[in-house]
């Protein structure tokens, strides 16, 4: 392989860049409390703003594997992924979307390492809650 060496990492942070600022509708109805983060609902998925403690990588999580053709070609690139992690810090595959993808590739490996991936569960409140996450991984050859 000449000397080259491949990575895969992931960029750190867990998802939203963006906040989201909510209004209220004239004659609605308010049931917050001061100060509290309202009632926890566990079927929920939160964005990261929303919690408390967010879903977190575990260290030491496998990386997807760099796809062999790809290397030999010298092509790098990256997916940003988008998921759920449930509350036993699993992300949860039928949620799984690529928001964006340099290759077929690169997202296959993404996709097949994912499962076996551990993260911190997300929590309101004190009890864990399912979350949102988007997560970039990134494709790099160390020449």
């Amino acid at each position: 392989r000449c000397g080259r060496h491949s990575s895969v990492s992931r960029v750190s942070g867990t998802g939203l860049s963006r906040s989201v600022a909510a209004k209220g509708v004239a004659g609605g109805v308010s049931t917050g409390v001061a100060g509290g983060t309202g009632p926890v609902n566990p079927d929920q998925a939160y964005f990261e703003f929303q919690v408390e403690k967010p879903a977190l990588a575990v260290p030491g999580n496998p990386s997807p594997r760099y796809p062999d053709v790809l290397r030999e070609s010298n092509v790098e690139g990256e997916v940003l992924a988008q998921f759920v992690v449930d509350t036993e810090g699993k992300a949860d595959m039928k949620t799984f979307k690529v928001l964006k993808s340099s290759h077929d590739l690169f997202t296959a490996s993404v996709r097949a390492v994912l499962p076996s991936m551990k993260f911190y569960a997300p929590e309101v409140g004190g009890r864990k809650v399912k979350q949102l996450v988007q997560l970039p991984f990134a494709f790099k050859l160390n020449k």
